[in-house]
């Protein structure tokens, strides 16, 4: 299992700098010029995001970005389940930084730094379980146009710590974790 996520990773990151590279590659004669920048990918009109992000089964749900302050980036996630006597709930929020952004003709590409926290409640019959959780996670996102949509894929992985609470016990976590994200800009 760890050793497919870092083959993952890896393919992601090369993804990214090979697109950057081929972007730096573009003609950029008298001619070219006024289309690439009209064609620029992702303008500054695209202010926000929405999709699905999560980081296992415990932390995910349907997510929100802004990201009208590049470099620095918001994000909340959450979900709100009942099923009869049961209920799964969770909200996180998080902050990123961009260290390295490119805006190329046909896609975006951006690595960053983020800090994440979330808590969810999960009632399972008698059992009720509390979970709180923070963490500091290294990041890359891929976006590119599906129908003239801005559709981005990222792939995230940090050291997260919390504390999980049950009606008997409470214990604290740590460990790596990795997310995963699809968002559709507009």
């Amino acid at each position: 299992m760890k050793h497919t996520m870092f083959c993952l990773i890896c393919m992601l990151a090369l993804i990214t700098f090979s697109f950057s590279a081929q972007a730096q590659e573009t003609d950029l004669t008298e001619n070219n010029v006024n289309n690439v920048t009209e064609d620029k990918f992702l303008t500054s009109d695209t202010k926000f995001g929405i999709g699905l992000q999560g980081a296992t089964s415990e932390f995910g749900g349907i997510s929100l970005r802004y990201t009208g302050l590049a470099p620095v980036y918001f994000q909340t996630v959450g979900r709100f389940i009942l099923n009869d006597q049961n209920s799964d709930h969770m909200f996180g929020g998080g902050v990123s930084y961009a260290i390295f952004e490119h805006h190329g003709r046909w896609h975006a590409s951006r690595l960053y730094f983020t800090l994440e926290g979330g808590w969810r409640y999960n009632k399972e019959r008698e059992l009720l379980t509390t979970t709180l959780g923070g963490g500091l996670a290294f990041g890359g996102e891929l976006v590119f146009s599906l129908g003239g949509i801005p559709l981005g894929l990222n792939v995230e992985v940090g050291q997260g710590f919390g504390r999980e609470k049950t009606d008997s016990e409470s214990k604290g976590l740590a460990g790596v974790y990795v997310g995963m994200g699809i968002h559709a800009y507009f």
